[in-house]
């Protein structure tokens, strides 16, 4: 008898212990929004959390009054939790919030279970059916973290792979309990509790540490992209331009491949700035990397080198090439420009553009390169604008 209260005041000791380290873990939680309000999924995991300390209080509640309601107000509340878990994730990866139907259907579903397991005494069916929920979310949760484009990460790849393991183990617990449901009570000292109590300690604190670094990946990527892209346009910037070009110059090399370069420049836009305003001239450079997106290759590196100047890097293309896809560029921009308003269509000039191409010598240097695209590039301004010119 002494060795059973024994057992059971470690039960209820390491039960404290997960209701301590959860409640430290939702206020992570809590603090990684404050930080971060405007990242997605955020606001979602801190609710998650809070609810996670609920149920655990909950669970105590129940196990110092033995009030049968407590314990299947826990499990509801375990359910809301992953609820909010799986909505935070999905707004996390950028796929499509849950809706409040379905928020509202699975919660109602979980309490209308409870309610009438409550009302027949069934208290091992209010066990496997919150079972059969937290396995389903979790492998949910797992499912689009782990099939994510994007998530190639360790971090993406341990998180969901912990919610996956949270998926298997609650699943048996739910067979388990289909025959024995004091066998998976977490107060009671003879089944599993104290093997559970520790999993949720260690899951809890795993997927908490998972959104922290997930949090910190994605602001490392924002950085990335502030320091490689331009803030006005989008396009990559003329210090991005130079890493990727010696890539690029080396696969060129290597494979025996052409390699070529355009050199852009917006003509009249000083005119346009002048005249029509800076807000104006602004919407002019957005535009021109609009179309050249879309003309140019997947491949292809295009990025704004300053002011109204642009340049494209076009691996595996030849000069003559280049000049058809130069050409290409030039006459949809000068379509899209006509298109940009009453302001364009009433100017005493035309927003055109002016492209020098030249194709990469062999063991030729980036500034060699760049200059003598940059010429061609000025032969196309004297020779009216609006045209194409191929380096000699």
């Amino acid at each position: 008898m002494d060795n059973n209260k024994n057992m059971q005041f470690d039960i209820r000791t390491l039960l404290v212990a997960v209701t301590l380290a959860t409640a430290f873990c939702a206020g992570a939680r809590l603090l990684l929004w404050r930080m971060h309000p405007t990242i997605p999924g955020l606001g979602r995991w801190a609710l998650a959390g809070g609810c996670a300390v609920i149920s655990f209080v909950l669970i105590l509640s129940y196990g110092i009054l033995h009030w049968q309601p407590f314990l299947s107000l826990a499990q509801v509340s375990i359910v809301i939790g992953l609820l909010m878990s799986w909505d935070g994730f999905r707004r996390f990866i950028d796929k499509p919030a849950l809706t409040t139907p379905v928020l509202l259907g699975i919660t109602a579903a979980g309490l209308i279970w409870a309610a009438i397991a409550q009302a027949q005494h069934l208290a091992g069916a209010v066990v496997v059916g919150n079972a059969f929920l937290v396995a389903t979310l979790s492998f949910l949760i797992a499912r689009d973290l782990l099939l994510w484009p994007k998530g190639n990460t360790p971090v993406i790849r341990s998180t969901g792979g912990v919610f996956a393991i949270n998926g298997i183990i609650f699943l048996i617990r739910a067979v388990v309990a289909l025959d024995s449901p004091q066998t998976v009570d977490l107060l009671n000292p003879d089944g599993v509790a104290a093997a559970m109590l520790l999993w949720l300690l260690c899951s809890m604190i795993a997927i908490t540490l998972g959104m922290v670094l997930m949090t910190t990946e994605h602001l490392q990527s924002v950085l990335n992209n502030q320091a490689n892209h331009d803030p006005l346009t989008g396009a990559l910037n003329r210090r991005s331009f130079g890493v990727l070009y010696e890539q690029a110059a080396v696969h060129s090399r290597r494979h025996q491949l052409p390699l070529s370069v355009l050199m852009i420049d917006l003509d009249n836009f000083k005119q346009v700035n002048d005249q029509l305003g800076h807000d104006f001239g602004d919407k002019v450079l957005c535009s021109f990397v609009a179309v050249a997106q879309k003309v140019l290759r997947e491949d292809d590196v295009f990025c704004r080198f300053g002011g109204e100047e642009f340049v494209a890097l076009l691996p595996s293309t030849s000069s003559e090439t280049a000049l058809v896809v130069a050409d290409r560029l030039r006459s949809a921009f000068a379509i899209d420009s006509a298109s940009l308003g009453a302001k364009v269509n009433h100017a005493p000039f035309a927003i055109t553009a002016s492209i020098g191409i030249a194709e990469l010598e062999q063991d030729e240097r980036f500034e060699s390169f760049i200059r003598r695209a940059d010429t061609a590039l000025y032969r196309a301004k004297d020779n009216g604008r609006n045209r194409c010119e191929k380096a000699g």
